[in-house]
């Protein structure tokens, strides 16, 4: 009887002394791009003098229980003595398996819900009943619950056991990692007609962590590698409607706030707070240049095999079209281009899409556009020999015709890649050598035009 009743006090003790929120915490979330976030808390509560505990059960699906740090000041008073982290329950049905649920139909002819008791044999994943003497493995209908277990959680949630020296409001920060699909940065470049200026927009796609909203955060965006160990798998992104928001917009270049380097990182911080709703998408812009030149080429390649004996006759290639541009001050941006998908626009369609890649700084960006449709190239083997040279020596002559049926020049970047030791013998137009192992030509093709490459190397294994 006396632990009864001691029992009976240490309950009403706790709920004596549980804390009270008093105030929206305080939020900063730090979006990384390999799909995670950290996140920094200033929470106000209200303690009483003596042991308390805290529930904090507001906390989003994705978070890592071993990184959570609560920390309150040294100055205020209160010393954490301890934190336990419960996780959200897995299933519901677990708590009732054995018990009576109820399986509710519909009658179709008046549409009036029937009511039918069942025991439930087995929960998830697939639930198994025992409804008016027979086993039901497919439930005619929905499963209705009595009620919910007090022990069940719907959320993760943390307790906190503290002791304060007095009665008062008290400010404390919480800090945690958290699994979530992260940031991604996108780029729309629209070319003007004559394809030798752009207007360049970069744009961040932020997806919010699961299971909690988040009012007035302030968000940084974290692009960058950085190192982890936990090995947590990453839960898939709950899709729900985009929301954008358009940070700043004018002419000229516009950063929302220019990105500073934080160790091996770039830090992408949005000028204002938003309001971020759990699962979905935001929409924010990171720049804006509008007027970037750029340069567009096409490009050519080949493989010159002078040890193989049969070449097999003339061959029909499409050049590849890229668009290159600078990523400097002098050219309107300056800034560092975190990855992300590009996409090039004109005349009101889309030209073409590729993968940029993360471009510090005065390097410059080359973009794959697609195949050009008026430009043809035709390459074949003119001459091969043997006879008369060195072992394992080999000579053999090449044709490449390009084709223009555009009403402007072109260039066309020629490139072959070489076997052996080599050396062009002779040529109808100045190489350089690329690389120990290929031969680049840059060739002017006149409007409606023709060029024609012809080359002789010679090749010698090793």
């Amino acid at each position: 009887m006396r632990r009864f009743w001691i029992a009976i006090a240490a309950s009403l003790f706790w709920a004596a002394t549980a804390f009270a929120q008093t105030a929206a915490p305080n939020v900063s979330i730090a979006v990384y791009e390999g799909g995670f976030s950290f996140i920094e808390e200033s929470r106000s509560v209200r303690v009483r003098k003596g042991p308390s505990r805290l529930l904090i059960d507001d906390l989003p699906a994705g978070i890592q229980p071993d990184t959570i740090v609560a920390d309150f000041p040294k100055k205020g008073g209160v010393a954490l003595q301890g934190q336990r982290f419960r996780q959200a329950t897995a299933s519901l049905l677990a708590n009732f398996v054995g018990g009576t649920v109820s399986v509710i139909t519909t009658n179709p002819v008046t549409g009036a819900e029937v009511v039918r008791p069942a025991k439930l044999l087995r929960g998830d994943p697939r639930p198994l009943v025992q409804l008016e003497g027979r086993i039901e493995r497919t439930i005619p209908g929905r499963i209705a619950l009595p009620g919910l277990p007090s022990e069940a959680l719907l959320r993760p949630s943390l307790e906190l056991d503290v002791e304060a020296l007095r009665t008062g409001p008290q400010i404390y920060r919480l800090s945690y990692l958290t699994a979530g699909p992260g940031w991604s940065a996108d780029y729309a470049l629209h070319l003007d007609p004559s394809e030798r200026w752009a207007r360049i927009q970069g744009r961040a796609t932020l997806r919010t962590p699961d299971g909690r909203n988040f009012q007035n955060a302030k968000v940084r965006l974290i692009s960058g590698s950085v190192n982890r160990v936990s090995g947590r798998p990453m839960p898939m992104p709950r899709r729900k409607a985009m929301a954008s928001s358009r940070m700043m917009a004018s002419e000229g270049f516009v950063a929302a706030d220019a990105p500073v380097s934080v160790s091996e990182l770039h830090v992408y911080s949005l000028p204002r707070r938003l309001d971020l709703v759990a699962g979905a998408e935001e929409k924010a812009i990171l720049f804006e240049a509008g007027r970037v030149a750029v340069e567009k080429t096409y490009h050519l390649d080949a493989q010159a095999n002078v040890h193989v004996r049969h070449d097999g006759g003339v061959r029909k290639q499409n050049p590849v079209v890229r668009l290159s541009f600078g990523n400097t001050q002098v050219n309107g941006l300056g800034v560092p281009l975190p990855t992300g998908v590009a996409r090039l626009y004109g005349e009101g369609l889309l030209l073409g899409e590729d993968r940029l890649r993360h471009t510090p700084k005065g390097e410059s960006v080359r973009l794959t556009m697609g195949r050009a449709v008026d430009v043809v190239a035709r390459r074949k083997r003119t001459d091969y020999r043997m006879q008369g040279l060195p072992k394992g020596t080999a000579e053999a002559a090449y044709e490449i015709r390009l084709n223009n049926s555009k009403r402007e020049k072109i260039t066309v970047e020629v490139r072959e890649t070489m076997v052996g030791e080599w050396r062009i013998l002779s040529e109808s137009l100045p190489h350089e050598r690329d690389t120990d192992r290929r031969a680049k030509w840059h060739i002017e093709v006149p409007p409606e035009g023709e060029v024609v490459l012809q080359y002789r190397v010679r090749s010698k294994f090793r």
